[in-house]
């Protein structure tokens, strides 16, 4: 097997109309250079005939690139002997998206869905020297206005109608967090393959025993093989992940599939993050022709045993809803995961580290890839397996009423099959949904029956034909060992609105106005949605907006705020909370408090639900979202340049392996409660004490408390007198050392007169900070400019509680610090 990458010499032109195709091609006129894999919208950039799209309101200057065909051209060259080899056959891992190529002058293939790789055998067309490959790429948007108007409009909640008929990223077409860029161009590898035998696919659907002591690796091997016989030999071979060989077979080729089983005993399972160690084997196959190696391939397992369980809860209706890996139950606190820009092939395997390590480091088990986005790179999916991030997989379809035509059902199975044999191996995938929240946009049109199981196809919601029938039909064919949903949310008569079953989206606060407090009210059995808008750190703002639109309600800022009436729904949630400042800086700090303190209230609301076994009240919390595709107003946690904003650090405490929480029960009277990871038995000590504003310590009450392994645990009330000028502080002490915190404070914020708390911070080292004061202050906010990396940030801080802070990078740079005024 040789591979001869295809990524260079490309050049690229806008479609000239008033010229014949090839007469176009042959033109020299307007050639570019183009870098693949790439986008048009890179290139242009690049060449500077395009504005940056993510500044200002240069979106709209770029709208033309999207309605426009693109041309494609590549000269390489091969050598007089290239021809040695049965096969040659030229590869496109992914054409965006409405694509037809030629190879020297003969038309060899079409595209329409960009999620969908294409091979094509091409040994036939080649010559010595020079040869040429030729692309026309047929704009997206006036494809999809075609494929509108021949099948009729339908309905979606974002972007244009027409991007239900076009199989390419739907966010690409503008969301209520991203910009519309309609990309065109290579967007994945391509290369030419030269072989006489092949490995096409491998597929090992690991079976650890019940009582985790063993392990079953059945191997498939698919060729492509011609001459196979006697002669050709597979060996495979089982690698620890220490490297050391477990498990070894030679087996003669007959057929153009291999079969073969091994069996370990005590395997090294895998595990979630903050559940266990995350050990990868390493399947290895290689064939032989006697001394010579034709392919090798080699593929990565995490040994783990995964179930979904849906079962009856003790005193609550409905049924749980949680994941079980290696016959442990787990709390999924994490969040959705969107594209990481408009321009997907400009995200590296670096950048993808460092965004899952901020989710691995922020405590997070599980990240949902977001339907409206794409089937993410190796990359991504590589490192979820090295750092134990959980991965629920919606196939790619987005708040739409989507079709179901034949032509359409084939190219989705088609996109189907080669993402579940691309994925299945990942130990960290653990679910495939069928969609994002299409079911509650057809319930909103009121074309949704789920009583009905006829021809789905003749009715106003023919895409549950994908979702019920081809899609799980693809999962159960080519991946049985994972669970298949319908959608998310999906649950119950109503599709996803009760919250006793299945999955929900909660956006009742936000879209529907309720006040963040409110959240814990709003618990299901498996939160995968919920959040709270923010604006970006003030050095994300000064990216994109020019220093005199630097106020809060700036046409670059409204601009950059793609929610729909966004800035209208912010207004209210810091109208009734906090005291409004028209500074820019001081309006961003409050949003992002906001954020902050309702997502702390959530994940503290449910995370309390998490009781043990039969009480897996609520199972899972997933914000939206952890990602940005561009510098903007958000859900984000993280905004596009990775800067984490403050609503980061109140999760990353509300999914520490230890936590506790308190909650006013009445005038006179706190409750608390823990949460603890897995460690078991251990004894801690609870303290609450009552402060006032001024920094009088009130009332001060220990217990000793048992943390209680993998759930929450109510501690009981503590007497505490509701006042407006004091504050409920709660430590969790163990061995002399504080290992969670909280506190409760009056609200509305917007009524608290706050006295200057005197912080005062105490350098130990070059990167040690040690926090005191002696008053009670409340979102305290930590800066000293680019790449200081904070292990905590938005404290609450009170007196004879000192924290350290460790900042990476802060070498002698002044520490800035905001707080609630």
């Amino acid at each position: 097997m040789k591979h001869l990458s295809l990524s260079r010499n490309w050049l690229f032109k806008q479609r000239s109309l008033d010229l014949p195709l090839f007469d176009d091609f042959s033109s020299m006129h307007g050639w570019l250079p183009a870098t693949v894999p790439g986008t048009v919208h890179q290139d242009l950039l690049a060449a500077g005939r395009i504005p940056d799209p993510f500044v200002e309101l240069n979106e709209n200057l770029v709208q033309w690139v999207g309605e426009s065909d693109w041309l494609y051209t590549c000269a390489f060259d091969l050598a007089q002997d290239f021809n040695e080899t049965d096969e040659i056959v030229l590869c496109f891992d992914g054409l965006d998206t409405f694509a037809t190529v030629w190879l020297n002058d003969t038309q060899i293939l079409t595209s329409d869905n960009m999620f969908v790789p294409l091979r094509v055998r091409v040994a036939s067309l080649l010559h010595p020297g020079s040869n040429e490959l030729r692309i026309l790429f047929v704009s997206a948007w006036q494809r999809g206005k075609e494929l509108e108007k021949q099948y009729g409009e339908r309905f979606v909640w974002n972007g244009d109608a027409s991007r239900v008929y076009v199989r390419k990223a739907q966010y690409h077409y503008g969301w209520d967090w991203g910009p519309t860029l309609l990309t065109a161009g290579i967007w994945k590898s391509l290369r030419l393959e030269f072989y006489d035998t092949r490995i096409a696919d491998i597929h090992c659907p690991v079976v650890v025993a019940d009582d985790l002591q063993s392990a079953t690796l059945p191997v498939s091997v698919t060729l492509e093989a011609n001459g196979a016989g006697a002669d050709l030999v597979a060996h495979l071979t089982v690698y620890s992940p220490t490297g050391t060989t477990v498990a070894e077979a030679q087996l003669p080729v007959s057929d153009r599939w291999i079969e073969h089983t091994f069996s370990l005993t005590s395997p090294q399972l895998w595990w979630p993050n903050g559940y266990g160690e995350q050990p990868l084997y390493r399947l290895e196959i290689t064939l032989q022709r006697g001394t010579e190696v034709l392919d090798r391939q080699e593929t990565r397992l995490g040994l783990r045993r995964l179930r979904l369980v849906q079962h009856p809860l003790e005193d609550a209706p409905g049924t749980s809803f949680f994941f079980e890996i290696n016959n442990t139950p787990v709390f999924c606190g994490g969040a959705n995961w969107i594209p990481a820009d408009s321009f997907t092939p400009r995200v590296t395997p670096e950048g993808y580290r460092a965004w899952l390590q901020l989710a691995a480091s922020a405590h997070m088990t599980m990240l949902r890839v977001w339907g409206g986005g794409i089937y993410e790179d190796e990359a991504f999916y590589n490192t979820c397996d090295e750092l134990g991030l959980l991965v629920w997989q919606d196939f790619m379809f987005g708040c739409g009423l989507y079709p179901a035509h034949e032509e359409f059902q084939e190219s989705i199975r088609a996109e189907a099959e080669a993402a579940v044999r691309r994925l299945r191996h990942h130990p960290s995938l653990v679910i495939w949904a069928g969609n994002n929240e299409d079911y509650g946009v057809a319930k909103s049109r009121q074309v949704y029956d789920p009583e009905f199981e006829g021809d789905f196809t003749q009715t106003a919601f023919p895409a549950r034909a994908l979702y019920e029938r081809l899609l799980p039909d693809v999962c159960a064919e080519l991946d049985p060992t994972r669970p298949y949903w319908r959608g998310s949310p999906y649950g119950g008569a109503e599709g996803g609105d009760d919250r006793t079953i299945g999955d929900q989206h909660i956006w009742s606060i936000w879209h529907g106005a309720v006040p963040y407090q409110d959240y814990p009210k709003f618990a299901g059995r498996f939160v995968s949605e919920f959040g709270m808008e923010a604006f970006p750190v003030m050095e994300t703002i000064a990216s994109f907006a020019a220093p005199e639109e630097f106020y809060p309600q700036s046409r670059t800022l409204d601009f950059h705020n793609k929610d729909a009436g966004g800035p209208r729904r912010i207004a209210p949630y810091l109208i009734e909370n906090v005291r409004i400042v028209a500074d820019l800086e001081g309006y961003a700090y409050l949003t992002q408090f906001v954020q902050s303190e309702a997502l702390a209230s959530a994940y503290h609301g449910w995370r309390r639900l998490w009781n043990g076994p039969g009480r897996e009240y609520t199972a899972g919390a997933l914000v939206w979202q952890l990602n940005d595709c561009w510098p903007v107003t958000s859900w984000a946690i993280v905004d596009y340049h990775r800067r984490p904003k403050p609503a980061y650090y109140a999760i990353r405490r509300a999914l520490a392996p230890f936590v506790v929480g308190l909650a006013r029960v009445s005038p006179q009277s706190v409750s608390a409660w823990i949460a603890s990871g897995l460690n078991s038995g251990e004894d801690a000590e609870l303290e609450v004490r009552t402060w006032t504003f001024d920094g009088t310590l009130v009332n001060e009450e220990r217990r000793q408390v048992t943390l209680v392994s993998n759930q929450s645990v109510e501690q009981g009330e503590f007497v505490s007198e509701s006042n407006n000028r004091q504050i409920v502080a709660a430590r969790l002490i163990k061995d002399g050392k504080v290992i969670a915190r909280t506190t409760l404070w009056p609200e509305p914020f917007k009524y608290l007169t706050l006295p200057d708390p005197e912080i005062t911070i105490e350098r130990l080292d070059a990167s040690t900070l040690c926090l005191h004061v002696k008053r009670p202050a409340k979102g305290v906010w930590l800066s000293a400019g680019e790449g200081v990396i904070w292990s905590d940030n938005m404290l609450d801080l009170t007196p004879d509680d000192p924290q350290i802070v460790v900042a990476q990078n802060l070498h002698e740079a002044e520490v800035n610090v905001r707080r609630l005024m």
